[in-house]
C-alpha cells in the first residue's frame, strides 16, 4: 500500500486577522488591480453516484503532477491512465518548462498542502494502480483569466480523473499560488466545491498568500447553481451547503502516516571494474525505487558530490573524463528524506586496476570490511581457501580535479499518450 510520508499536522481553523495577507480582505476588483483575482474555473460535474459513499480501492491515493508535454486522447472520457478527458479531448498541452529546480519548488508546495492526508504526490507517472493526474501546463484553452479546471466527482467515486492547472515556469505566479491551483483542481475531483474564504484552497479566486484546506465549515459558493456534492459535505457540517475541506479529505484518505523505509538503489552500468580509454564516452545508469516516491538520485565519486537527477530513468552520459581511478556511488533519497546508497562501482580511465590484496575470510587479513575503499565488503572471490580479494585504491587526485570538466548529460524518457 502506498503511504504518504510527512508527519501529520493540524490545519488551523482560520488565520488570525493579523496573520491574514492584505489581499485576502480585498474585493475581486481590487485584486485584479494588483494582478490577482484570476478565477479557478467552475468544475465540470461528473455523473452522481447515488446511495452510500463508495469504498476506495487499496492504494488509490496518488496525485500525479504532470509537467511534461502531453496530447489528450481524442475520445472523451475520464481516464488518467490513457490520457483521456471529457473536458479537453484531443487538446495538446505544452510542457511546464523551466529548470528542474522550478518544478521541485512547486512539488514541495503541493506536498505541503497535502501533507496532512494519506496522499502520495509524485511527478512521474505511476506504472500501475489508480491515480489522479493534474496536467500542469501554460497552454490555456480557457483564456488568461482562468487558472484551472477539473471534473467534480463526489466522493471521488470514479478513479483516474484528469484535472488541469494552467501554469508554466515563466507565468509570474510563485510556487504557492501554482500549488493552490493544482490542489483546488485535484480536490474538485474528490468532490470538494468552491467556498467563499480566501484562506481556503477551495476559494474560487486567486487572492495570493498560501491557503490551506481549512478545518471549519464554510458556505459553498455555487453561483446560483445547486450544490452537487451536498451529501458528502453534510457528513461533517450537518448541512449540504457548507463544506469542511480538511475533514472531508481525512474521511476519503485518512491521516498521513510516517514513512521510515529507505529507497533501494543500484548502479547497473558500467560494471564494477570497468576500464575505458581516455576520451571514451560511457553511460552511468542507476535503478532506484521506493515504497512511496523518490525525490532524487545523486552521484558521487568517493565523497565528492557530482550530479543530481530527479526523474526516471536515472543516469548520465559521461564524456571528457580524465585519466584516473573513480569510485562511483549513487545515493537515492525519497520524499520523506530517507536515503540509501548503492555499492561502489570502480571505473578506471586510462589506467590499470591496482593489484588485488589478499584478505583472510576470517576477518584477520589486511582488507577488513572493504568499506574504506568503497568495495562494500569482501571484494571478489579469491577462488580458494576462503580467501577474498579487493583493491585498495582511493579516487585519484587527478580524477577528482578532472571532474570539474566532466560532462554529464541527462537522458530523458518521453511518455507518449497511451
Amino acid at each position: 500500500m502506498l503511504r504518504w510520508i510527512s508527519a501529520s499536522f493540524v490545519v488551523a481553523a482560520s488565520a488570525h486577522a493579523a496573520d491574514r495577507p492584505a489581499t485576502w480582505d480585498m474585493s475581486r476588483r481590487e485584486l485584479e488591480a494588483v494582478g490577482l483575482g484570476q478565477s479557478r474555473g467552475d468544475p465540470v460535474p461528473m455523473p452522481l453516484v447515488t446511495g452510500s459513499r463508495p469504498s476506495r480501492a487499496e492504494g488509490d491515493n496518488v496525485i500525479f503532477v504532470n509537467f511534461d508535454e502531453i496530447t489528450m486522447a481524442a475520445t472523451p472520457g475520464e481516464d488518467s491512465q490513457s490520457d483521456s478527458t471529457g473536458i479537453f479531448p484531443g487538446q495538446h498541452f505544452a510542457a511546464y518548462g523551466g529548470a528542474m529546480a522550478e518544478r521541485a519548488a512547486v512539488m514541495q508546495a503541493v506536498r505541503a498542502d497535502w501533507a496532512a492526508y494519506n496522499i502520495v504526490v509524485v511527478d512521474q507517472r505511476p506504472s500501475s494502480g489508480d491515480y489522479t493526474m493534474n496536467v500542469t501546463s501554460p497552454t490555456n484553452p480557457l483564456g488568461a483569466g482562468v487558472l484551472g479546471i477539473a471534473p467534480l466527482d463526489c466522493h471521488d467515486a470514479m478513479p483516474n480523473n484528469v484535472t488541469f492547472a494552467f501554469h508554466g515556469a515563466q507565468d509570474g505566479f510563485g510556487p504557492a499560488i501554482q500549488a493552490t491551483t493544482i490542489g483546488q483542481e485535484v480536490a474538485h475531483s474528490f468532490g470538494l466545491e468552491h467556498v467563499d474564504e480566501p484562506g481556503d484552497i477551495m476559494n474560487p479566486y486567486n487572492a495570493g498568500g498560501d491557503p490551506a484546506f481549512l478545518d471549519k465549515c464554510i458556505d459553498v459558493v455555487a453561483n446560483g447553481a445547486p450544490v452537487l456534492c451536498g451529501m458528502q459535505h453534510a457528513e461533517h457540517c450537518g448541512s449540504q451547503t457548507s463544506q469542511n475541506a480538511h475533514q472531508e479529505l481525512l474521511t476519503l484518505f485518512g491521516p498521513s502516516t510516517p514513512d521510515h523505509e529507505p529507497p533501494s538503489v543500484t548502479i547497473t552500468e558500467p560494471a564494477d571494474g570497468a576500464q575505458f580509454e581516455v576520451g571514451s564516452e560511457f553511460h552511468i545508469a542507476v535503478e532506484a525505487s521506493d515504497d512511496v516516491a523518490l525525490a532524487e538520485v545523486q552521484l558521487f565519486n568517493g565523497s565528492e558530490a557530482l550530479q543530481v537527477d530527479v526523474t526516471e530513468p536515472f543516469g548520465w552520459d559521461v564524456s571528457n573524463i580524465p585519466e584516473g581511478a573513480y569510485l562511483f556511488k549513487a545515493v537515492a533519497t525519497d520524499i520523506a528524506g530517507n536515503s540509501a546508497g548503492s555499492a561502489i562501482v570502480h571505473v578506471y580511465i586510462g589506467v590499470e586496476p591496482p593489484p588485488m590484496e589478499m584478505e583472510d575470510s576470517s576477518g584477520g587479513g589486511s582488507g577488513g570490511s572493504g568499506e574504506e575503499d568503497g568495495t562494500g565488503g569482501g571484494g571478489q572471490d579469491g577462488g580458494g581457501g576462503g580467501c577474498g580479494c579487493h583493491s585498495a585504491q582511493a579516487p585519484s587526485e587527478l580524477g577528482l580535479l578532472g571532474l570539474a570538466v566532466l560532462v554529464f548529460v541527462r537522458r530523458r524518457r518521453v511518455h507518449g499518450a497511451a
